[in-house]
């Protein structure tokens, strides 16, 4: 069988100017990525990259990593259907958010002492949780956002895509959002549409999901996986 690896960027500039871009944290989980892959004789056959920056700036850095250490890494391949799903842009049009109140909708200036920048990122995440199972569950349709099911059959063609046939053994790796490659694996699982958002709360930054394939055969064989994160300090979730 032949296997897709699935990777949510790293850790995005959350307090930064432009969300859409790695944080120095970020950066480090994907050049540890790169140099598991390396350590441990994964040899890239093809790779998928979504379209939003912090997907392309993640596979770089993966990709830099591993050819320093190991050698040869594939062409990218751009794929559109691996943009993250409008969870974020419905939020901000809820809540009357604008570009001027910065990051997705945090309103008020990040503080430099730790706890309130926890506080800050605790209450973001609710409101965002609360409006996203709203929008889920089919609310918001006046709004000139993809919807939820739109996005779900954004992630079935790119599950197909990605796993169409090809010289058996091949390891294909791709970078993506969270909330996609979770839409991917709950289609694999035959997850409702809100468990599959339960899975997307806990899926890492720089995690990976596992797909084993043979011709129509897709099987998840693991999810969130991190080992190259351990004892290293570095996961985050948002």
């Amino acid at each position: 069988m032949s296997r897709l690896l699935l990777v949510r960027h790293g850790q995005a500039s959350f307090f930064g100017g432009d969300y859409d871009q790695l944080s120095p944290q970020g950066l480090a989980q994907a050049r540890r990525l790169g140099q598991h892959l390396a350590d441990t004789g994964v040899s890239i056959d093809i790779s998928y990259v979504g379209p939003l920056r912090r997907h392309r700036e993640t596979a770089a850095a993966v990709a830099t990593t591993y050819r320093a250490a190991r050698g040869d890494w594939p062409a990218e391949h751009s794929v559109e259907t691996l943009a993250e799903h409008a969870a974020a842009a419905v939020m901000k049009s809820v809540l009357g958010l604008t570009e001027a109140s910065g990051n997705g909708g945090l309103s008020l200036t990040p503080s430099e002492d730790p706890a309130e920048r926890q506080r800050l990122v605790r209450d973001y995440f609710r409101r965002w949780e609360q409006v996203s199972r709203r929008w889920i569950d089919g609310e918001f349709t006046e709004l000139p956002h993809e919807s939820w099911q739109s996005a779900r059959r954004r992630a079935a063609e790119a599950l197909a895509l990605m796993t169409a046939p090809g010289r058996t053994g091949e390891t294909r790796i791709a970078f993506s959002s969270g909330g996609l490659i979770c839409m991917i694996v709950g289609e694999l699982l035959g997850l409702d549409d809100q468990r599959i958002f339960d899975l997307s709360l806990v899926f890492g930054n720089s995690a990976m999901a596992e797909i084993r394939f043979s011709g129509q055969r897709r099987t998840l064989a693991g999810f969130n996986l991190t080992p190259h994160l351990v004892d290293q300090g570095l996961a985050t979730m948002v």
